[in-house]
């Protein structure tokens, strides 16, 4: 998986890399994750208009990278490194540099920024998913959980046309993942069928992981009680053993002769 992700341009920091650059990048992680989102509600409101090109909204998406390129090969130990590891991150600002020069063949340049955009941002949210979903922890997994089902509801909204809204699609997720499949919204187009197979695929392992998280939750919980519930027992017990030594002292000094 490395090695796909270098051949990419989308490898990340090294191994090695310092605290500082890996603070920022942990930092940035939740605004590209953000940015993920932003740029499926982007490519949805513009199914019903393509000629919207949403300028500001690229521009802002664009400046993201550029901001993360900055920053991220300022404070690492080893920049030309970094830079070979993310060229994907400079393809992007190359190619995002006419839209705001005034170029009038912008719309090209926007589709492909836009695709490269979806490739990078798809990586950072791949990666970020991955780390809460490994953490063995309820809360990470049922924030990854919901995560992937908000993205998949809008896409099969924009996807398949018997999904007529976004909420309609993110019921229709949150249905299909939980393995519950009422019936009532079904995709009626080849491509949505596909996109539902691969959700299912993908729900049965998010099930599995929050039942799993839900387990070790409750185990830890009544664990954790009865550790409590022992140390209570414990001090009982001292204090009653320290009130039979004083019962003790006391008749020991009423049965001892005088000298």
């Amino acid at each position: 998986m490395d090695k796909f992700l270098l051949l990419l341009g989308l490898a990340g920091l090294s191994d090695d890399e310092n605290s500082r650059a890996r603070l920022c990048a942990r930092m940035l992680e939740w605004p590209m994750l953000a940015a993920g989102f932003w740029l499926i509600a982007l490519w949805y409101s513009g199914l019903d208009n393509p000629e919207n090109t949403h300028l500001k909204l690229d521009f802002v998406l664009w400046s993201l990278f550029v901001l993360e390129t900055f920053l991220l090969t300022a404070l690492s130990d080893n920049p030309r490194l970094y830079l070979r590891r993310n060229w994907m991150n400079l393809v992007i600002i190359v190619v995002g540099l006419p839209l705001f020069i005034g170029m009038p063949s912008y719309m090209g340049f926007i589709r492909l920024l836009r695709l490269l955009i979806v490739i990078d941002l798809s990586m950072h949210m791949g990666s970020l998913l991955h780390k809460l979903l490994t953490r063995d922890s309820l809360a990470p997994t049922f924030i990854g959980s919901m995560i992937v089902v908000v993205m998949a509801g809008f896409m099969i909204a924009g996807l398949d046309p018997a999904i007529e809204s976004a909420s309609d699609g993110i019921w229709w997720a949150w249905v299909t993942i939980t393995t519950v499949g009422y019936g009532d919204i079904v995709p009626s187009t080849d491509i949505g069928r596909l996109f539902a197979a691969i959700l299912m695929v993908v729900g049965l392992g998010l099930i599995s992981l929050l039942t799993a998280s839900i387990a070790a939750w409750r185990v830890a919980r009544s664990g954790a009680s009865s550790e409590a519930e022992d140390r209570t027992r414990i001090m009982h017990l001292e204090e009653q053993l320290k009130r039979i030594e004083k019962k003790l002292d006391r008749l020991s000094e009423k049965h001892t002769p005088p000298e």
